[in-house]
């Protein structure tokens, strides 16, 4: 989506926008930051898998453009007083071609179609 003038978006750019969308779950996987080497990993593995592609295919749109990556790691997973707790809660959710993606502070990334 782009920004118009007056600060908001360009509904031409997301054929979905101005009408309700369902969604169907396509895959999940569970992120584990003291075993997996990344978030960003998790989630080009769970598009892929709901793409039915191999994770090295998943190139464009590069998932920095759909979201931020190591803030999402850093406000869920950041360790807090070095304790090791998770220092936020909550779900981050952001389209990534023609999917949503749920990203939970327990560690799931969800990975979402649109159905009908």
């Amino acid at each position: 989506m782009t920004r118009d003038g007056n600060g908001g978006t360009d509904s031409s750019d997301d054929p979905t926008l101005g009408r309700e969308t369902h969604w169907q779950q396509a895959t999940q996987q569970l992120y584990d930051p003291d075993r997996d080497g990344g978030l960003a990993t998790v989630i080009v593995f769970a598009i892929a898998e709901a793409e039915g592609i191999s994770p090295s295919e998943v190139k464009s749109p590069p998932l920095y453009d759909s979201v931020d990556v190591a803030g999402v790691e850093d406000a869920f997973f950041g360790s807090d007083s070095g304790n090791g707790s998770r220092r936020g809660t909550g779900t981050v959710e952001f389209r990534y071609t023609e999917y949503l993606v749920k990203v939970r502070s327990d560690g799931w990334v969800e990975v979402y179609e649109p159905t009908g």
